[in-house]
């Protein structure tokens, strides 16, 4: 296994394009895909203050 971040973010991508190419997703989705969640669950660590 490399050690180098940059060979380890290299060989991430290259195994990600290759089972991407082996899977499209139109084939195997029959429903959308999700809509990316825009508003954390949690309650925003930038609290406002409150009114007095």
């Amino acid at each position: 296994m490399p050690t180098d971040p940059y060979a380890v973010l290299q060989a991430l991508l290259r195994a990600e394009a290759a089972r991407s190419r082996r899977t499209p997703a139109a084939e195997h989705r029959s429903e959308p895909a999700p809509a990316p969640i825009t508003e954390s669950p949690s309650p925003s660590p930038r609290r406002e203050r409150p009114a007095r």
